[in-house]
């Protein structure tokens, strides 16, 4: 595997083994500090840092009570990235994936940076494998071009799908409320599952259910799942800290117990779109470290 960059802060309140350990980890964290891709207010770069600096407070047992303290958790550190180069970033990331999803058996937990990083890692966990791919968002990233780019945060899932690497039936949009003008279609148009914002609002049962549902008819077609959460499918007032805030979205408990209704195996998790420079009161930066606990003590409980 490329070496990546030493991490900045190593505790994880305990769970954190030190590289070159006898023991295999029972999850892998990755970083991938870039904002290249990013159309709106910038500081998703920072994110990473801010996650590791935050990992001394993090809880090792979620909301309901399950306990993640026996986790061994490997920092990979950080991948190699250039601001003003996104091509050639997208390129690396996706290099550097390649050789994570070869050699290593546990989860990968990665941190961005903008969404337009999960597009390549995405790719490469899917080579070999039927994956399914479950998409919380605001925004359903599915624009062919965005700012005169094709691979910027606003289009990584319509790359994903349009070069096969998940098939779009696979696919379940969660939380979307922000479409630009032909997206809609392009969901449609492509059989790409769909729970909007607005049907947990609606009818919040019939949503979770419907939910459910798509996630079970999925998990019948796939052997293993891949789960990114752009911060940003929280409502605004939940999460300032992110570059495209959007009203008229789901709450943290609302994610929290969507989160809990995955079905495994998850073969990687990334949280993007984390800009602590815009976090307000830490808010942003609370949420994602919540999130953190969920994935850690679902991993837990597969473990066990």
């Amino acid at each position: 595997m490329q070496e990546l960059t030493e991490p900045g802060a190593r505790a994880w309140n305990g769970l954190a083994v030190p590289r070159g350990a006898a023991e295999q980890p029972d999850v892998v964290v990755i970083g991938v500090p870039f904002e290249g891709g990013a159309g709106g207010a910038g500081g998703a770069s920072l994110g990473p840092g801010r996650v590791r600096e935050l990992s001394n407070r993090l809880k090792t047992t979620d909301r309901r009570g399950r306990d993640a303290s026996r986790l061994r958790l490997l920092d990979r550190g950080d991948v190699e990235t250039w601001r003003f180069d996104l091509p050639r970033t997208i390129d690396h990331v996706r290099e550097v994936y390649r050789s994570v999803f070869d050699e290593v058996t546990a989860p990968v937990l990665t941190f961005g940076g903008d969404h337009s990083l999960t597009y390549p890692i995405v790719c490469s966990a899917a080579r070999g494998r039927d994956l399914g791919l479950v998409w919380f968002d605001a925004h359903p990233d599915v624009l062919d071009g965005y700012q005169g780019s094709t691979i910027s945060h606003g289009s990584p899932l319509r790359r994903i799908v349009e070069e096969g690497a998940v098939a779009p039936e696979n696919v379940l949009l969660v939380g979307t409320r922000a479409y630009d003008a032909g997206e809609v279609d392009f969901i449609r148009a492509n059989g790409i599952n769909e729970v909007p914002a607005a049907a947990f609002t609606d009818d919040p049962a019939g949503a979770r259910q419907r939910y459910l549902r798509q996630l079970a008819e999925i998990s019948g077609r796939v052997g293993a799942f891949y789960v990114t959460v752009d911060i940003d499918v929280l409502d605004a007032s939940c999460v300032p800290g992110t570059g495209t805030p959007v009203a008229g979205g789901i709450g943290s408990g609302e994610l929290l117990g969507l989160l809990e209704g995955l079905p495994e195996p998850v073969l990687a998790y990334d949280i993007v779109e984390f800009a602590p420079s815009h976090d307000v009161g830490g808010m942003t930066g609370h949420a994602v470290m919540a999130i953190t606990t969920a994935f850690l003590a679902r991993i837990a409980a597969a473990r066990d």
